[in-house]
């Protein structure tokens, strides 16, 4: 922007768009507008208190003093209770075991340290860590009801495809049956149980669930509000860390008579933990928990605070540190460098999607400071182990938990690196 300033307009300057504000003043005794008045500096504090204060539940936005009541009352940022199922942070870890996180742990240790972590680190996964079982489907389109994948754009097809599979473990397990409730935990947009409703859609038996902390637009369960018969959906915006499964009333209603199946397409990070946390509490309180199956992702932003696999670390004597240099570790086989092609150093994508190269691809080193010890098929191996390592602590955590749990290769590389799924099923008791 230019150094001119409006004179008419309220000469508060934007920070993060570096503009003007283009509200107008509304009183002669200040320049700035009502929202900005705070930051005047020829107002005395006296004078800004009395025609503005900050929010009492979100300083990051300004009321008047007079209407301070009425605000909180209304205020997007104030706690909502939405029912007996909405219990903060009844998924969190313990208390007592919160410790400092180590955000910069790759920085902070010598190459030697590095180096031989690794070596432990490998030695643990391949004593402890059994390898995920391989996909043998061949045709997942045939799970997708009237949709031509090829017909859509990269981006569109990749999803799908990934639904498909999904799905087709669904099927393999028996899952796709009348007097079930599929919980979508993370639903975002509802895609993957908007295509599981066409593959159930006369069953008037069938309930889906759809957890989101986030307001989504466009949102595929919207195509399902008018119908009068076929599955039913209903959505609830919390988040997971909150949500106590077993009170929400339309499994607590009908536990004697439903199973509970928790699915998810890529549920981020620490996402991931506070979901099968959930799922445990839910099954130790109504014991109708029939199944789990989630696309594991983004293993690099796991928190200690949330992470179910404590006591697998305890037991090999792995540290909160330990963790958090695993954690780091993950991105080393997801990062741009392994796609690099020898011909021109660039990665071969197509709308986001890494296509296979009749190329090799490149085991030069990489330039950052840490992996440039290693070449980049040996980083690609450190981070696959770093993720099993973390995947086995949320395994045994589910084995000790009333599960029968499992990693599975639930779709190819081509379509995501991201490619295992975490598959659980209830023993019987």
């Amino acid at each position: 922007m230019t150094d001119e300033k409006v004179p008419n307009r309220c000469q508060y300057v934007c920070p993060r768009k570096q503009r003007q504000c283009k509200m107008l003043p509304p009183t002669p005794l200040s320049m700035y507008c009502m929202e900005h008045i705070l930051y005047d500096p020829d107002l005395d504090e006296t004078t800004k208190n009395s025609l503005r204060i900050p929010c009492p539940l979100n300083p990051l936005h300004s009321i008047s003093p007079h209407d301070l009541q009425r605000h909180i009352r209304k205020c997007n940022q104030r706690p909502m209770i939405l029912g007996p199922f909405h219990r903060p942070n009844c998924n969190s870890g313990l208390e007592c075991d919160n410790h400092d996180d180590y955000p910069t742990i790759l920085q902070d240790i010598t190459d030697e340290e590095l180096q031989e972590f690794i070596i432990r680190m490998e030695t643990i996964h391949d004593n402890l860590v059994k390898e995920p079982l391989e996909n043998n489907q061949t045709n997942l389109d045939c799970y997708l009801s009237n949709v031509n994948v090829n017909e859509l754009g990269n981006r569109s097809r990749k999803h799908l495809q990934q639904i498909g599979s999904l799905i087709a473990h669904l099927v393999q397990l028996n899952l796709l049956q009348a007097n079930t409730c599929f919980v979508e935990m993370g639903a975002g947009r509802g895609q993957l149980s908007h295509e599981l409703h066409a593959c159930l859609k006369q069953e008037s038996s069938v309930h889906f669930i759809l957890i989101e902390r986030d307001h989504q637009r466009y949102r595929y369960d919207a195509h399902h509000r008018r119908e009068q018969q076929g599955p039913s959906f209903e959505r609830h915006r919390l988040d997971i860390r909150d949500l106590y499964l077993s009170e929400l009333p339309s499994i607590k209603n009908n536990h004697l008579e439903k199973c509970v199946v928790i699915i998810s397409k890529h549920l981020c990070g620490g996402a991931t933990d506070l979901a099968l946390h959930c799922a445990v509490n839910a099954q130790q309180n109504c014991h109708n928990i029939r199944a789990i199956i989630i696309a594991l992702c983004c293993h690099h932003r796991l928190l200690w605070n949330d992470y179910i696999g404590k006591d697998f670390f305890y037991r090999l004597n792995l540290t909160p540190k330990d963790f958090s240099l695993i954690r780091a570790l993950t991105s080393w086989c997801t990062s741009e460098n392994r796609h690099r092609m020898p011909q021109d150093g660039k990665r071969s994508t197509i709308d986001g999607i890494s296509l296979q190269s009749t190329s090799p691809i490149s085991t030069d080193r990489s330039p950052y400071s840490k992996q440039r010890l290693f070449s980049i098929e040996q980083q690609e191996k450190i981070g696959l182990k770093a993720k099993r390592i973390l995947d086995w602590g949320r395994i045994e955590y589910l084995n000790k938990n009333g599960f029968n749990a499992h990693l599975k290769v639930y779709t190819s590389k081509n379509i995501t690196l991201e490619n295992i799924a975490l598959i659980a099923t209830s023993v019987p008791t």
